[in-house]
């Protein structure tokens, strides 16, 4: 969705639906040519589009790209000006040298930096996903390289149509390669069925947008309230809360796209097709973002508002950073890179905890294996990605220092509680889609998580609303705000319960609801479950790692849950000596395989201070090491032998623990001092290697750069030539044939007056050969009586008049001789000699003057 959608009104975008048309980018590299002719030869000259060919050129040959389409088509093109407003049903060709973009309706020519790799595909579907907004469509054909695949993101994230060459009809599938990487295109076909499927996209009614203008609850309707009922179902996230206008140019998009006539024609497939589902979930949540989106926006950060945020974390020794709605995750590094920067470059001694969130779990995912294309990392500053990516094959992985700096969870800002405490919020260009309502509720939850100082860092459309009084601006064209206190603010409502504890520890599984049998056997698991609560004492299955996963009895009172992000660490959610205590048994449970039982446990209740005995048993029944903990008042308990429950003492435990703890340091600082030395005398050696590596590998891959932008430049000035040089010998056969065709010899002499080329009919006048070719007529005999039409060449090439007359040959009758100069594109390129065999007409022109014959 684009945010120019999200802020117009429905009849603003149906009046400007009623008098714009789409324009068409097409980006085509080494192998474009045959594809651009397959293009434009199923385009119709009235297609109501205007398209811009942007290819990569070479800046020493001129380009004949004009010529070669306009004879495959009848669409009028012209070589683009400097300002050149565009029009529907015509074609727009790039020139040399120059990159292009489109700006209120006209193309705007900018020279090209020929000293660095230059992408001006990509330049130029920036600007169209500018300018035209949803009605603008790439397409993207055969090409080497990446270029044009960060563009398309930009037109898809506009609202905007995204086509791709088929790989298997691609001359070099680099380019469509890439593009359909990025997993945004829409239409993927041949060239031949390129024209046809954009014409049925474009020409696609569109009912329910008219509706959009007259109607503003259009979650109201039944249609989109089924399609909102399965994202609910399906994806636990509740599409009712968005502006109509914000989904509904996203939801037209795939209905033309899915070729259904009707929006309740789409709604029944959705609900049958879960992968068209999954498509729509993905383009609503608008997955498209980048590295260091905005560069002067993290300018601000990197030089203005990260050095005050560490220097006020050193107090702490922690900084916060919240990132919801991450998508892929590109922004969440960016942020994490800028921070650690800034902690190294003050020297302090700061902890970074970058939490980063988002309702879709493949892009969590993917964030999460922090591994991008080389497209995605193109334009974030060169020293960054040198410092925290390496490079395997044509991805690029984020370092493992910085991964481990920035934790991924699932989150939905609409219904979940917030992270707390935290120091910068950055929630960019996901409120413009929300209705006015949600806004104010999530603005009042960042402003709840946020500390005192911290910083709000909103999208370029958007604004904090109402509340002016808790933000102050930093720098409202960037939009980044400071929190002026703490105050309970009214559109927070009550804070609900952590989520993820709420669902994995205490809640189970409603077997009422999904029961749909006749016999009553449903009402056993809820006896199982009423018995467990009140006669089973607080119980608490533990995994290996000190992981809650699941709660028998009552447990509640006994955990606590810490404030910041929900935790399943069960240490964590128990205080005091029961900390000890547990931590103690579960290390000597694990440790000897044995049930190990502490007694006179001391636990703070909401009745007071009471006596437990734990008992940790390992639990071998999973192929999952498991601990099931058991906690019982002792005034309710049978007297147990000493030797089997074990009186506890905290102090006494503490030390245990400790000294076992120090026994184990011991060890590990003697292992890895005996490491540390090995591997430094090998990482000195290496790291020379390294260094010496780097800086060839940075070599070859600039050079690499510019060998294979010349590469596609030459290629296709290489294509353009070869077609005219088809066309050239198609044109000199058809000469051949007409010359033949006259049976008049001729021969054809360049200014030095030698053979060009002659006719077989000149054979019977001149003693010429096929290796004559070359030679200079004066060389050459003749059988021609009392007439030397050497010296009728010499004049014809001086006086440049022609020469006529009849003439006599030895062997072969009469011929009229004509002798003309030949005039080429530079002017004079020398003389042509024809001989028209006159001998029947002289004959009969003589027996007229001389009856008596």
């Amino acid at each position: 969705m684009n945010e120019q959608d999200a802020s117009s009104s429905p009849g603003e975008l149906l009046q400007r639906d009623k008098k714009s048309f789409y324009v068409v980018g097409v980006g085509a590299s080494a192998g474009g040519l045959e594809a651009l002719e397959r293009l434009f030869d199923n385009m119709p000259v009235d297609s109501n589009m205007a398209f811009v060919v942007v290819q990569h050129l070479s800046p020493d040959f001129k380009s004949l790209m004009d010529e070669l389409l306009a004879r495959r088509t009848k669409i009028p093109i012209h070589r683009v000006e400097d300002g050149m407003e565009i029009e529907a049903n015509a074609i727009y060709l790039i020139p040399p040298k120059k990159n292009m973009e489109l700006a209120a309706g006209k193309l705007q020519l900018i020279d090209q930096n020929l000293g660095s790799l230059n992408l001006p595909i990509d330049i130029f579907f920036r600007s169209l996903a500018k300018d035209a907004k949803e009605r603008a469509i790439a397409v993207v054909l055969s090409g080497t390289g990446s270029d044009g695949s960060r563009g398309i993101q930009d037109v898809h994230e506009a609202g905007g149509l995204v086509v791709v060459q088929s790989i298997q009809s691609a001359g070099f599938d680099g380019m469509p390669r890439s593009a359909l990487g990025t997993g945004l295109a829409d239409v993927v076909c041949p060239p031949d069925s390129i024209a046809s499927r954009i014409l049925e996209y474009i020409q696609s009614p569109s009912s329910f947008v008219d509706q959009a203008g007259q109607d503003e609850e259009l979650s109201e309707s039944g249609e989109l309230a089924t399609i909102f009922r399965l994202f609910r179902n399906q994806y636990g996230i509740d599409f009712s809360m968005y502006k109509p206008t914000t989904i509904v140019r996203r939801i037209e998009r795939r209905v033309k796209l899915s070729r259904c006539s009707s929006l309740a024609e789409y709604s029944q497939l959705v609900e049958g097709d879960s992968r068209e589902l999954d498509v729509l979930y993905r383009d609503l949540l608008v997955e498209v973002t980048q590295f260091f989106r905005d560069l002067d926006a993290f300018q601000l950060l990197r030089n203005n508002i990260f050095p005050r945020l560490v220097e006020r974390a050193a107090d702490t020794g922690e900084l916060r950073i919240w990132v919801p709605g991450c998508a892929t995750g590109e922004e969440a590094y960016s942020l994490a890179m800028l921070a650690t920067e800034c902690i190294e470059r003050q020297g302090v001694d700061v902890d970074l905890k970058l939490f980063a969130s988002d309702v879709h779990q493949t892009s969590m995912e993917t964030a999460s294996s922090g591994v991008y294309s080389s497209a995605s990392v193109s334009r974030m500053p060169i020293e960054f990605r040198d410092k925290y990516f390496t490079r395997i094959g044509d991805l690029y992985h984020i370092s493992a220092e910085l991964r481990q700096k920035v934790i991924f969870a699932p989150h939905d800002i609409t219904k979940d509680p917030p992270f707390t405490r935290i120091d910068l919020i950055s929630c960019r260009n996901v409120l413009i889609y929300f209705n006015q309502e949600v806004q104010k509720r999530v603005l009042s939850l960042f402003h709840f998580g946020l500390s005192v100082g911290g910083i709000l860092f909103l999208g370029p459309s958007e604004s904090i609303g109402d509340l002016d009084k808790e933000f102050e601006p930093v720098d409202r064209q960037w939009r980044v705000y400071r929190k002026l206190r703490n105050v309970r603010l009214t559109e927070t409502g009550p804070i609900p319960p952590q989520p993820a504890l709420n669902r994995v520890v205490f809640n189970r599984p409603s077997y009422v609801a999904t029961q749909t049998r006749t016999d009553k056997s449903w009402l056993v698991p809820e006896v199982y479950d009423h018995l467990l609560a009140k006669y089973v004492p607080p119980s608490l299955l533990i995994n290996q790692h000190l992981e809650l996963v699941h709660s028998f009895g009552d447990s509640r009172r006994l955990l606590v849950q810490p404030e910041g992000k929900a935790t399943l660490d069960v240490l964590r959610m128990v205080e005091g000596d029961l900390r000890t205590a547990m931590n103690a048994a579960l290390h000597k449970a694990s440790t000897t395989g044995t049930t190990i039982m502490f007694e006179g446990v001391r636990v703070n209740t909401t009745t007071g201070e009471r006596l437990y005995r734990l008992v940790a048993e390992p639990y071998n029944k999973s192929a999952e090491k498991m601990f099931l903990v058991t906690l019982e008042l002792m005034q309710d308990l049978p007297v147990i032998d000493e030797t089997v429950a074990v009186p506890f003492d905290s102090a006494d435990q503490s030390a245990q623990r400790i000294v076992s703890l120090e026994r184990e340091l011991d060890y590990t600082k003697e292992t890895l001092q005996a490491t540390v030395e090995e591997l430094e005398t090998s990482n000195e050696e290496l790291q020379s290697a390294n260094e010496e590596l780097v800086a060839s590998n940075e070599e070859l891959q600039s050079t690499n750069e510019e060998l294979h932008g010349v590469n596609e430049e030459l290629f296709t000035v290489n294509s353009e030539h070869q077609k005219k040089i088809t066309e050239l010998s198609q044109l000199t056969e058809d000469m051949d044939h007409l010359l033949k065709s006259t049976r008049i010899g001729t021969v054809f002499l360049d200014n030095d007056l030698k053979i060009r080329k002659f006719t077989a009919e000149a054979k019977e006048v001149f003693h010429i050969l096929d290796q004559d070719i070359g030679r200079p007529i004066s060389h050459i005999a003749h059988n021609l009586v009392d007439v030397e039409p050497i010296e009728d060449v010499r004049q014809v090439l001086e006086t440049q008049q022609p020469i006529e007359r009849a003439v006599e040959s030895r062997t072969k009758g009469s011929y009229l001789m004509r002798v003309l100069p030949y005039q080429g594109i530079r002017g004079l390129a020398g003389v042509v000699l024809t001989l028209i065999d006159a001998t029947s007409i002289l004959a009969i022109h003589r027996r007229l003057e001389d009856p008596e014959l």
